[in-house]
């Protein structure tokens, strides 16, 4: 999964919580006329609560679900990261035993030329 990636789930509410961000702005434009009726005026104040929310449990259906993208992203990076501490441990053992071999040679070419010096 990448990060890019949305269900098609997702994409459905995304596309709702647009529509319902699109009604609340008519309808809060649809207030603001003078020449509306009491019952009017309170038939869009209902309209504009329950579309709000409406849209508040949209946005928190939306949060969940990137909660759950996170954890699995959050999940396949860590065992990445632990694959690649793997690999680096072992890509570091070589250089630690040529290390150890290099000394070992140093030492033999001393002790073969103070040998040589008898």
């Amino acid at each position: 999964m990448s990060i890019n990636d949305s269900s098609p789930k997702t994409e459905t509410k995304k596309q709702t919580l647009k529509e319902i961000q699109e009604a609340l702005i008519k309808i809060d434009e649809q207030r603001l006329d003078p020449e509306l009726s009491k019952k009017e005026r309170e038939l869009l104040e209902l309209s504009a609560l329950a579309l709000r929310n409406a849209e508040r449990l949209t946005i928190a259906s939306l949060q969940t679900e990137s909660y759950k993208e996170m954890e699995e992203l959050t999940s396949e990076l860590n065992r990445l990261s632990k694959q690649i501490r793997s690999r680096v441990t072992r890509m570091n053992k070589l250089p630690h035993t040529l290390d150890k071999i290099e000394t070992l040679l140093k030492s033999i070419v001393k002790i073969i030329s103070e040998v040589g010096r008898w």
